[in-house]
């Protein structure tokens, strides 16, 4: 293991928010390393590779998987009966994420087995950084999949809820898309200002503004 990055979902397993976490339980899901073995099936991927490795994993032949709704593979998760139990409907596999999304052991350890290696795990280019990489696991493409199903287009006006790491990612991928505007919202000072710093997108603070009217006034100015 090269980095293993702690996630604010992180905190839901902390909580007791999710069930069927057990005494001894790994977490962590958003990684990078250098593969050291690999198993008779895997094809794609050999031993002395750096890669990262996406948080939700799947089998990649089932109709989910085929379908690039990797979150709900059929087969990764061996235990899909207590998400469905809770949530009404079973859940995919995930590093570190309690015996519920398939009970794998997490990435903060020196060692992860890695499932499904030929689908979830990619080799990282020598010139990008393990701390660059990383992000690549999780956050980023969290925050670019929800814009994504947004259907942000050019000339769009965005609103993002959050200025967390995911929020972040979020709006930066909807001006990426195209949009013409972006504003994230968020209460803590310092999240606000790293937005505006280093995703360059509008900020409002929900506790000094009307959030309501401050988007309708931008609702005029775009499609969304």
């Amino acid at each position: 293991m090269r980095l293993s990055s702690v996630c604010g979902s992180d905190l839901h397993l902390l909580g007791g928010y999710m069930p069927a976490m057990e005494r001894g339980d790994v977490l962590g899901h958003e990684f990078i390393g250098d593969i050291v073995e690999v198993g008779a099936d895997v094809r794609r991927r050999s031993v002395g590779e750096r890669v990262v490795v996406c948080s939700f994993f799947g089998c990649g032949q089932c109709w989910y998987c085929q379908n690039d709704l990797w979150s709900l593979c059929d087969n990764a998760n061996t235990n899909p009966g207590l998400t469905e139990l809770t949530y009404g409907q079973p859940l995919g596999a995930c590093f570190g994420y309690s015996h519920a999304l398939g009970g794998n052991a997490g990435s903060h350890a020196e060692y992860i087995r890695v499932p499904y290696a030929d689908h979830g795990a990619f080799p990282v280019p020598e010139e990008v950084s393990d701390q660059a990489a990383v992000f690549a696991s999780d956050a980023a493409p969290t925050g670019w999949m929800g814009a994504d199903l947004g259907g942000v287009k050019p000339g769009d006006v965005v609103a993002v809820w959050g200025c967390g790491g995911v929020g972040q990612m979020a709006a930066r991928a909807a001006m990426l898309l195209g949009a013409e505007r972006v504003i994230a919202i968020d209460r803590f000072p310092e999240r606000l200002a790293m937005t505006a710093e280093h995703v360059g997108c509008e900020t409002i603070d929900y506790t000094q503004t009307d959030v309501g009217g401050e988007l309708r006034v931008c609702r005029h100015l775009g499609r969304r």
